[in-house]
């Protein structure tokens, strides 16, 4: 009997809300409307910027401003750092794909985005756009001000900087709102770090800027949906108080000094955790090798290849691929996304077809790894310390709920695209 990927991946679809409600802390108050509106949304806006010709093609004017962005990166870091920024070498190379160098060719990204992002704000370009995004949210979910704002702003500004626009509310948002906020956080990528992953994955996925965003931005409202799925709850006392979103720049030129300077402090981060978690992962090999074992030495990747191997069948990725993707997908969530698209990228030419590596593209969409949980904790402990308590108690439960929307992501894409 010849294999149904497109009736796997509609069970997998029921499989991933069916284990959300097995996680629910209350399955008798079963939300079914917020969980079929981010259902819906999630489908309409795939459709709509896959598939519709006139918003592709801005999604294409939005790749080529990126290429912009991104040459405009490779001069600041050539400027500095030579050949090893992306300058033209001084002698000939034997393996041009040893020139990439990510510390000096990646991160620099950030710096530029950050600067930006802070100047769009400070134009009051990005209040707009948060603005209507978290009024279309309270309409369809019903959630307070400040999670439609922290939810918003999250794909432009990030996990950490988010909810930091609402921080005098956080201590009086409800546990249900908390986790909210922290699930969409897990859920998607920053504007920053699309830029690098973007560039990192570019080789093999064509458009992949336009990929990861459509990618943050169809998973915002399952987010939501996933999270009211779990904890079932109520708007805080502060639903209707506004929110005053505004500039905490005096000029432009301050507004770009600052957000470099906040930039500088997220790439020295980002580098620390990626030297950390990418040696643990080589240790953890290292020790699994030295375990007797008949054929190929066992390897992390591979232990989480076969754990994972169901959910990866249940996304409707091809069979041939189930381990392989299933393995990418552990170390995700183990290591986090940049380590989980480099060994994406390292498969030999061949190694997934099209449709897998499109399912694994949005898969690894967001920043749901353990590391980042830890991120999250602490700058949402710091912000509301009133709220320590509830936000570690709530930091596994949230990465499990953003697993399972990226999973449902990349399982309707597999269907749109594949």
């Amino acid at each position: 009997m010849p294999d149904n990927e497109t009736a796997r991946a509609l069970l997998g679809v029921v499989v991933f809300l069916g284990i959300g409600w097995l996680l629910s802390e209350n399955r008798r108050a079963l939300p079914w409307r917020p969980v079929l509106v981010g259902l819906a949304c999630q489908i309409t806006l795939a459709l709509l910027l896959t598939q519709v010709p006139a918003i592709t093609a801005g999604f294409a004017a939005a790749t080529h401003a990126v290429d912009a962005l991104q040459a405009a990166s490779r001069a600041g870091s050539s400027f500095m750092f030579g050949y090893l920024g992306g300058g033209r070498a001084p002698f000939s190379m034997a393996d041009p794909s040893a020139a990439f160098i990510f510390a000096f060719q990646a991160l620099p990204a950030i710096l530029l985005v950050g600067a930006l992002s802070a100047l769009l704000w400070h134009w009051k370009v990005l209040i707009v756009i948060v603005r209507a995004a978290a009024w279309a949210f309270g309409k369809l979910f019903g959630v307070s001000g400040p999670v439609g704002v922290s939810t918003s702003a999250c794909v432009f500004l990030g996990m950490v900087e988010a909810p930091l626009l609402v921080k005098p509310f956080l201590p009086r948002l409800t546990r249900a709102e908390i986790f909210i906020i922290m699930v969409d956080g897990l859920s998607v990528i920053g504007g920053s770090m699309m830029i690098v992953l973007g560039s990192l994955i570019s080789a093999k996925v064509p458009n992949a800027f336009s990929h990861l965003l459509i990618a943050s931005l169809i998973s915002t409202p399952m987010a939501i949906g996933m999270a009211r799925l779990i904890i079932p709850g109520e708007k805080s006392a502060e639903a209707h108080e506004p929110i005053v979103l505004a500039s905490p720049y005096r000029s432009s030129l301050e507004a770009l000094t600052f957000g470099t300077l906040d930039a500088v402090k997220m790439v020295l981060n980002i580098a620390g955790l990626l030297i950390v978690f990418v040696g643990l992962i080589a240790l953890i090999n290292m020790g699994l090798a030295a375990i007797p074992h008949a054929g190929a030495p066992l390897t992390l990747g591979g232990i989480l290849g076969w754990l994972l191997t169901p959910i990866a069948w249940l996304t409707g990725a091809p069979l041939s691929d189930l381990q392989a993707v299933g393995a990418i997908l552990g170390t995700k969530v183990a290591a986090n996304e940049v380590v989980a698209y480099s060994d994406m990228m390292a498969l030999p030419p061949g190694a997934l077809s099209p449709k897998s590596l499109l399912i694994l593209t949005y898969a690894l969409g967001s920043f749901g790894n353990v590391g980042s949980v830890a991120i999250l904790i602490g700058s949402l402990s710091s912000m509301a310390p009133e709220k320590v308590g509830e936000v570690v108690e709530l930091g596994f439960k949230a990465l499990a709920a953003a697993f399972l929307t990226t999973c449902l992501t990349a399982t309707i894409m597999g269907v749109i695209g594949g």
